[in-house]
């Protein structure tokens, strides 16, 4: 049998977009997944929404959590198979075929136990897009960057092997999470050329709102993995640098 894929979406008050989200799960021209909602005590609609579906979804759970890291671990926690995938509430895949794409990679290459690859980011104030995609990682692109949650597989034993997502963080758990598994744990990794989904650029790593605690957690991190302390001057530095070898190329 082909393994399962456990899809997992995380949602709270997200009538707008959940119905979309449920689609492009179903929409999958692969059998073997086993879709998991895990929803925050939602007070809108969604719920509503979600019960038209009950019989094409795995495990419903819907009650009060501390934050989207706490309602992401209940996902594994609750999840059974072999590969596993969290799609959230505003996102969607890019086509029918990538859990079929994306399971090929995994059984031609046995060892691999993360695949990653590009993502569509959807601006939706003006409605535009961009691909966001990071074939190269290095520790100097996680200085300034992440690879985006929505872009990732895991292999389910990951999060036996690494652990969880840290629920202390409030908005970079996942950002932690890779720098954990990467440089922690040296797992295998591939990287998939196809555009894997289409998300919703906001929330809270991006909202003004929570720029102070963003910055804060981004610090702790920085500083646990590569002794930086200064969050704000290592942006500054770098995109001095940036500058200053782009004047370069350009007077060569």
């Amino acid at each position: 049998m082909d393994p399962k894929v456990s899809i997992i979406t995380v949602c709270h008050n997200a009538e707008e977009f959940i119905e979309n989200a449920i689609n492009s799960v179903l929409k999958q021209k692969y059998e073997n997944i086993e879709y998991i909602i895990i929803d925050g005590a939602s007070t809108d609609n969604t719920l509503s929404i979600i019960d038209k579906y009950k019989s094409n979804i795995a495990f419903l759970l819907s009650e009060p959590d501390n934050g989207i890291y706490e309602a992401m671990n209940k996902g594994i926690t609750a999840a059974t198979g072999d590969i596993l995938y969290f799609l959230n509430s505003d996102d969607i895949f890019y086509d029918e075929y990538v859990i079929k794409r994306i399971v090929e990679m995994f059984k031609n290459n046995k060892d691999t136990e993360l695949i990653y690859g590009p993502v569509i980011v959807r601006d939706p104030i003006t409605n535009k897009s961009f691909i966001k995609s990071h074939k190269h990682i290095t520790k100097f692109f996680f200085i300034y960057s992440v690879i985006c949650q929505q872009g990732i597989f895991y292999k389910a034993n990951l999060f036996k092997k690494c652990g969880q997502f840290d629920e202390t963080y409030k908005i970079v758990g996942d950002y932690e999470w890779e720098l954990r598994a990467f440089y922690k744990y040296n797992i295998k990794r591939e990287y998939c050329r196809d555009i894997i989904s289409i998300y919703l650029h906001g929330g809270m790593s991006s909202s003004k709102k929570f720029s102070s605690l963003l910055i804060e957690e981004h610090e702790t991190v920085l500083k646990e993995y590569f002794n930086i302390c200064n969050y704000k001057l290592t942006l500054t530095l770098i995109s001095i640098c940036s500058k200053v070898f782009l004047k370069c190329r350009s007077i060569l």
